[in-house]
């Protein structure tokens, strides 16, 4: 029974300290008159947006085009240069057809959001951005099927110029990706003080 006990209470500190660590981030930029309206991370899914009707069937063309001019530069027998020069294609192929797929993943699983009543704090791989609810932007929330959603703010400052949704990188946007239970979210926003 007391085995029973501490087994319990050690999986249940266990649980705690990793939930800590995943938002411990944001402790140096939360001041001590805010408060935490919501924490949380993106779900799993929903990796295509409606860029990709036009960037898959792209990727494959270009991908196609880039294999078939490497095999045709070593069935010809070209100088090494013409490899390399195919090869390089040939990555940015591979890239926009599987791995921005795998990217835009692999940073939804090191993404974490924090909502105080005064800011958003966004942490993505090993950066980490801010939006003012001062000085913040019109939203649009889009609700995905599988019930999570994402809230976009748009019309960033210059720091974000550049749109690289395409590859998984959208820096024109503030974007609360694919998170659940997005109602709740959108109320703790609407609940800052601006």
């Amino acid at each position: 029974m007391i085995a029973h006990f501490l087994h319990h209470t050690k999986r249940e500190k266990d649980v705690s300290m990793m939930y800590e660590d995943d938002y411990s981030f944001s402790k140096g930029y939360i001041a001590p008159v805010e408060r935490i309206l919501w924490k949380g991370k993106p779900a799993k899914g929903n990796l295509f947006s409606a860029g990709d009707l036009f960037m898959i069937p792209f990727s494959i063309l270009w991908c196609g085009f880039a294999v078939f001019w490497a095999v045709s530069a070593i069935r010809d027998g070209a100088p090494f240069f013409f490899y390399l020069f195919g090869a390089i294609f040939v990555c940015a192929g591979l890239y926009f057809v599987f791995g921005r797929f795998l990217w835009v993943a692999y940073l939804r699983k090191h993404t974490a959001y924090v909502i105080t009543n005064k800011k958003i704090i966004r942490k993505r791989g090993k950066r980490i951005d801010m939006l003012s609810a001062a000085t913040m932007p019109p939203a649009n929330t889009i609700i995905h099927k599988n019930g999570c959603g994402t809230i976009r703010f748009s019309a960033m400052n210059s720091y974000y110029k550049g749109s690289f949704s395409a590859t998984g990188m959208d820096m024109n946007t503030f974007t609360l990706e694919n998170v659940p239970d997005v109602l709740r979210i959108q109320q703790a926003i609407d609940a800052m003080e601006r």
